[in-house]
């Protein structure tokens, strides 16, 4: 049977990962509402795994077993990193685009405006 707080870190595991799903989803629907919302909500998850993983720390509990999901984890904040990163730099990319449609007066204002 496994310990209970053992269980804790493996609910904490899952419902980070669920959050880390819906964020990515946000992210190639470049819905940036969406994107604060989970980021919020990413937050709170990250802060109980953390907790979790403490209390198992703390009394000695091995979490080797769990590696693999950690690591699955960790890789799946990474991508969602580079898809974000990603993101920004095409919306940055577009943003510099129009303003070079536009008369350098304009671009003057809207770089005034901005800061």
């Amino acid at each position: 049977m496994t310990n209970p707080k053992k269980l804790e870190l493996i609910h904490a595991l899952q419902l980070h990962e669920n959050v880390l799903h819906a964020e990515e989803q946000a992210i190639q629907a470049k819905d940036i509402d969406t994107i604060e919302d989970v980021s919020i909500q990413k937050d709170r998850t990250l802060e109980i795994l953390v907790q979790a993983k403490e209390v198992l720390d703390s009394e000695g509990i091995d979490v080797s077993n769990l590696q693999e999901d950690i690591n699955r984890i960790i890789l799946k904040q990474e991508k969602n990193t580079e898809l974000f990163r990603a993101l920004h730099i095409q919306d940055s990319n577009k943003k510099s685009q129009s303003e070079l449609k536009q008369s350098p007066l304009q671009n003057r204002l809207r770089k005034a405006y901005r800061q």
